[in-house]
């Protein structure tokens, strides 16, 4: 087998079913029904939910009996996948346009060191998604980016100093490596996956992608923004812009939560104790501020 797809659902039938859709499309115009999967786990939806995704042919599917986060939930699926290669690819990406799957598998085997990639995701405005595109969040970069200072010097000569947040000097019509993409649609080798046991479940959700890129690019391997393909990305379905103000607020202190979680883990031990407190000072005020 040679492609594993995982997708962890959670209540998101509305974007679910298309998402299917478009998948099952460009996966039966590369491969044979034989040489792919597509795994959805589901983290404990609700009754009505379970039971349209029983109904659903070509798919196999994981209940889960309580929501263990995103991370926990591609880990049960990457249990199952057979594939060579995995995608992990969120419920609300729509493959709408074609790919061609073996040459991002060639593209991968030209080069051992190349762990995995992303394409080109988009959002409904046509605008990229910058989590797809990323610097990791050094206490540099990241102060660069909140403060607005990339936001100031994005179209000078200095972006690539105060722009590494989004790796915004690169250019976005050319394949280059980057730190790390979205688990959006993250195409990665799976015994590289095996070897790290796939993603950190400390993370509940947000930052989980961010993580396990960080811990491949620490065995010497490299992650690739490849622009040859797009997907839509419809995002904030159910994180932060979600309708439901008790989920909107769950989100956003994930969201924080995380990025101090990411930065004990890879960062703490790096620095001064006093940056360390001044960062997880600034993330905590951060939180406050953007309520």
């Amino acid at each position: 087998m040679k492609l594993s797809v995982i997708i962890v659902s959670y209540n998101s039938k509305h974007v679910l079913e298309d998402c299917l859709k478009y998948l099952k499309e460009r996966l039966g115009e590369n491969f044979s029904e034989a040489e792919y999967e597509i795994i959805v786990v589901d983290n404990a939806s609700e009754a009505p939910e379970q039971a349209w995704l029983k109904k659903i042919p070509g798919i196999k599917t994981v209940f889960l009996t309580e929501n263990f986060g995103f991370a926990k939930g591609n880990n049960v699926g990457l249990t199952l996948a057979r594939g060579e290669y995995v995608l992990y690819l969120n419920s609300d990406v729509y493959l709408k346009e074609k790919i061609d799957f073996p040459k991002l598998f060639s593209f991968l085997e030209e080069d051992e060191k190349r762990a995995g990639l992303t394409v080109r995701v988009l959002l409904g405005n046509d605008a990229l998604d910058k989590a797809s595109h990323r610097g990791f969040p050094t206490p540099w970069n990241a102060f660069a980016y909140f403060s607005g200072l990339a936001k100031l010097f994005r179209h000078t000569p200095l972006n690539g100093i105060f722009g590494g947040y989004h790796l915004e000097h690169l250019p976005l019509g050319e394949a280059h490596e980057i730190d790390s993409p979205t688990a959006a649609f993250f195409l990665v080798k799976k015994k590289i996956l095996d070897h790290l046991h796939g993603f950190d479940e400390d993370y509940f959700f947000y930052g989980e992608d961010l993580d396990l890129a960080y811990r491949i690019k620490a065995l010497g391997y490299s992650i690739w923004y490849y622009p040859a393909y797009e997907v839509r990305h419809l995002k904030y379905q159910s994180g932060q812009k979600a309708i439901n103000l008790e989920h909107r607020k769950f989100s956003r202190k994930q969201f924080y939560k995380t990025m101090l979680t990411f930065y004990d883990k890879h960062y703490a031990q790096k620095y001064p104790k006093v940056l360390n407190m001044l960062v997880r000072m600034g993330v905590k005020l951060l939180g406050k501020i953007k309520k």
